[in-house]
């Protein structure tokens, strides 16, 4: 009876879209096939095709539907990665990670920390974000191998300046490590302020690959200052030649109004040294291409002076006697470029007080801020002295009253540095630093109670303390 039912009906079928005939979400629906290359594809069911395999077809009209609401949304999956096995040291630092991640953040934690609250005058010294810079700051150390830590511990203490001398892993290497931690921050990084140099200032070459250096082991895009390090006493033109070829043609300085990192590398660049005329000769340099003040100028200068001599018609008023010529002249000689230099790094402590005589009033005059360094005088100047000299006001100073006297016996300087060899010096020094406040360094009893510590200590005979 069924067969015969069937053949009493017309035998017209039509071939609907599984949209159509199948609305989603009710009845049957497509079973998703997996193909070879991992992608979900829609293909009907062999046995549907041969139950409604039609004998007469006609077509249907169906309308588009949103992708991912009526139809599942074919995607191409990403390949999976399968992790390899990790060895058992990786495995066990696991095990401890929380418990050591915790003390760390504990321990660095700058409101449990004493914080150094005094900060340059000089508006040179301002990190990116206009944060100015705090006068105790942290070097490098050759002679001792510095820890990890010393550089994130400093700034937990509120210290933003870090001097970084050279890039020899195998000198300072853990050292970079803790302060390339903090440039890999970008918020940090724009709260501190790092200092590099190099002494192979000639090459330019190298002094680029220098840079390029810098930059890839510190991982940031920009230095807050670069110093030409240890110039000697008759090199002051070389090193100048190389200021002025980083701001022009090497495209490494960041231009006035430019942006770090985009425009230039370099923020600011400066110079170091121990040799006291160097360093003033250095100060006496000017931009635009102008020779060193006080001293004859060059054949190409003499000459775009007598051209633009000509070009102004030349000579003086008639019945002037001159006068006008001499007016000129004065005004000229008073009308000095700004220096070359944006920073001078200098030794000064309390048995080197030279540079107090010249060097420091022609850095003030030029205004260029002072960096002092070897402010301990190489760690000895907190040694107790020998009886024959007769000291009798207490014991030697500690390291933090070594770095205040600098920053306080002389208004020329704006940065004082010390390179801690481990963390618990380091904060030894930020806690004195810290019970100052953000006032003054010292008193102006201490500053004359310490310089006549130095004066007793000075070696005259000393060839390294007397070149300069």
């Amino acid at each position: 009876r069924r067969s015969r039912a069937r053949e009493a009906r017309p035998r017209v079928r039509t071939r609907l879209s599984s949209a159509r005939a199948r609305p989603h979400g009710v009845g049957r629906t497509p079973t998703p096939a997996r193909g070879l290359s991992g992608h979900a594809s829609l293909r009907p069911n062999p046995r549907w095709k041969k139950k409604l395999r039609p004998r007469m077809t006609s077509t249907c009209v169906v309308h588009a539907s949103a992708p991912g609401r009526d139809h599942p949304r074919v995607t191409t999956p990403r390949p999976r990665k399968i992790p390899g096995p990790r060895p058992l040291s990786a495995l066990l630092s696991l095990l401890s990670a929380t418990k050591d991640d915790a003390q760390k953040a504990e321990a660095l934690d700058p409101a449990t920390l004493a914080q150094v609250r005094i900060v340059a005058s000089s508006p040179k010294l301002r990190t990116v974000n206009g944060d100015p810079v705090r006068a105790a700051g942290l070097g490098g150390n050759r002679n001792v191998r510095q820890p990890k830590a010393l550089a994130p511990t400093a700034r937990a203490h509120g210290v933003n300046y870090f001097f970084a001398y050279s890039m020899r892993d195998d000198q300072i290497g853990d050292y970079l490590d803790g302060l390339a931690e903090l440039c890999s921050d970008p918020k940090t990084r724009k709260k501190i302020f790092v200092a590099v140099g190099t002494e192979n200032f000639t090459d330019r070459e190298a002094l680029t690959a220098h840079v390029e250096r810098c930059l890839s082991r510190l991982r940031t895009n920009y230095i807050d200052a670069f110093f030409l390090e240890y110039v000697p006493r008759g090199a002051e033109a070389e090193a100048v030649e190389t200021i002025r070829w980083m701001r022009n043609e090497g495209g490494l300085i960041v231009g006035d109004g430019g942006r770090a990192g985009v425009d230039g590398v370099i923020r600011y660049v400066g110079a170091s040294t121990h040799d006291r005329c160097a360093g003033s000769r250095l100060l006496r340099s000017q931009r635009n291409g102008r020779g060193f003040i006080g001293e004859e100028p060059c054949e190409e200068e003499e000459k775009e002076e007598e051209d633009k001599e000509e070009r102004d018609g030349g000579g003086g008023i008639e019945g002037n006697g001159g006068r006008e010529d001499d007016e000129k002249t004065a005004a000229t000689d008073l009308d000095f470029e700004p220096c070359e230099l944006d920073f001078l790094m200098a030794r000064y402590n309390m048995a080197h007080v030279k540079s107090e005589r010249t060097l420091f009033p022609l850095a003030m005059a030029r205004d260029v801020p002072v960096v002092a360094f070897t402010t301990t005088r190489w760690n000895s100047l907190q040694r107790e002295p020998v009886p024959e000299l007769g000291w009798t006001e207490g014991a030697p100073p500690t390291t933090a009253e070594c770095m205040r006297w600098a920053l306080a016996a002389n208004d020329a300087v704006e940065i004082v540095l010390n390179s801690a060899p481990t963390t618990e010096e380091l904060g030894a020094w930020c806690e004195d630093w810290a019970a100052r406040g953000d006032g003054v360094a010292m008193s102006a009893d201490e500053v004359a109670k310490w310089r006549r510590y130095g004066e007793l200590v000075y070696e005259e005979d000393a060839p390294f303390e007397t070149y300069t």
